[in-house]
């Protein structure tokens, strides 16, 4: 008897695997693969995380605190910073003073750990200006990445993405890439579809033809942006014929962009909450729509005013602990993000939830020709101008006009200036009239609580000539 043709005939593409995506390190061994050392760690991280995820949180938070003593014993012998502000035990924690942006510009060197265990992998720095226009550095290892990466893919699996579907993504990236060339959605971990990346600070219209000659399954970029796109979709009667979902990041979705976006592209809207500073914060659960924290690797805490806990439906500040970075400890770290607490979900995951992220919202801005485009401010770009750089915010008064308020300290002089224009002007990619006001004291805060380094006067329908 054939074996083979014994067997069914089964469509694979009706059964998808992750294993059917991931390439094997070993000739000749197709099925089932075997990964390779470092894909095998965030396999095992994974692995783990979806035993972890049905815990109740109770005992979710009995084994951060395990992971959370170490983390302190380390910071306290290890960081000049932290010798004299951390509790010697957890009991204590409630009086941890948080870790603020202004202190990251002010004591880097002091939060840097003099060192950290070698397995973590060698060190490497990001710059972000984040939603605040407080441009930080901090220090991150590859293990942290390994979290990162993991809550990545959970992502995938949670919302059971195809990954040979064509990804369209426009956002903002830290290298050139070609609009004309697809590479991967997935960071090599996996076999994926074609990935198409164009600049978020492509203007609307340009961004409306690429992604009709993409005609992509799933699109990924930040709300202002969808917003605008789905203007254009509704004044030109444009569609994307293949979309099944959109990918929401670095910004505030509301329930009015999620029912737009289900009336207007006839597909559901995915977010995902995360800082460069810590990864992947929370991710959107696929049966409730609610906001699960990434307990394996955050300790997420949501504080009011007078710093206490936040209880369920009431609105405080993030603040967060990277439970394995080493290398430079975040402890107890206020992102000046806002969020809403959420309930127990009812999918049974013991993840605790956000109900919603309140406060991470961005204009968009415009050309001097009056065309939409998302402002891509890189903060690193603005402290080479200007090192003692502590707080920026640009808002636009006219299509071709922009006023830029700086607190620093001294004032940066003729030089500094035209070199941070000069900067401005490369990322923003067209020329305005620049106005400067220069202060000392830090820039405030909206009633909300909110912060936003770039804000836009122009109506949409204001004329640009």
């Amino acid at each position: 008897m054939n074996w083979a043709r014994a067997l069914p005939m089964v469509d694979q593409n009706s059964f998808p695997l992750l294993t059917d995506s991931l390439p094997s390190s070993v000739p000749g061994i197709l099925w089932p693969p075997i990964p390779r050392a470092d894909h095998a760690a965030i396999l095992a991280l994974l692995f783990q995380m979806e035993s972890s995820q049905w815990l109740p949180e109770a005992a979710l938070r009995a084994r951060q605190s395990i992971q959370l003593s170490e983390l302190l014993a380390h910071a306290r012998r290890h960081c000049g910073y932290y010798q004299d502000r951390l509790p010697v035990d957890v009991t204590a924690w409630d009086a941890t003073p948080l870790l603020t942006r202004h202190d990251l510009q002010l004591h880097f060197d002091a939060l840097l750990a003099d060192t950290y265990p070698q397995a973590h992998g060698k060190t490497f720095d990001i710059t972000t200006g984040g939603s605040t226009g407080e441009p930080v550095t901090v220090r991150r290892t590859p293990l942290t990445q390994l979290f990162w990466e993991a809550s990545t893919l959970r992502d995938h699996l949670w919302h059971r993405r195809d990954f040979s579907a064509t990804q369209a993504i426009i956002r903002q990236f830290s290298r050139t890439m070609d609009p004309t060339k697809p590479g991967r959605w997935g960071s090599g971990l996996f076999r994926s579809g074609p990935a198409w990346h164009l600049p978020i600070s492509t203007d609307v219209d340009t961004q409306w033809r690429w992604l009709q000659s993409v005609n992509p399954d799933i699109l990924l970029t930040y709300p202002p942006n969808l917003s605008a796109l789905m203007a254009r979709m509704g004044q030109n009667g444009m569609t994307l014929p293949r979309l099944r979902e959109v990918r929401m990041i670095s910004g505030t979705v509301t329930p009015v962009l999620r029912e737009l976006c289900q009336a207007t592209l006839g597909v559901p809207l995915t977010d995902l909450y995360s800082a460069q500073e810590v990864g992947v914060i929370a991710l959107q659960c696929p049966d409730s729509g609610l906001l699960h924290l990434q307990s394996e690797h955050l300790l997420v805490e949501v504080l009011d005013v007078q710093g206490h806990p936040c209880r369920q439906g009431e609105i405080g500040q993030v603040v967060v602990t990277d439970l394995h970075n080493f290398a430079m400890p975040l402890i107890r770290y206020a992102l000046r993000d806002w969020a809403e607490v959420g309930p127990v979900c009812s999918c049974g995951r013991g993840l605790p939830t956000l109900r919603a992220v309140k406060g991470r919202t961005r204009n968009m801005a415009f050309s001097p020709d009056g065309k939409l485009f998302w402002p891509v401010l890189e903060s690193w770009r603005f402290v080479d101008a200007i090192p003692n750089l502590r707080q920026y915010q640009f808002v636009q008064t006219a299509c071709d006009a922009i006023t830029g308020t700086l607190v620093c300290q001294p004032a940066p002089d003729e030089y500094q200036l035209n070199a941070l224009q000069a900067a401005l002007e490369q990322a923003l990619g067209h020329a305005y009239r620049w106005t400067w006001q220069i202060q000392e004291t830090e820039l405030p805060l909206t009633a909300s609580g909110k912060f936003e380094e770039f804000l836009s006067q122009v109506g949409e329908a204001a004329p640009c000539i």
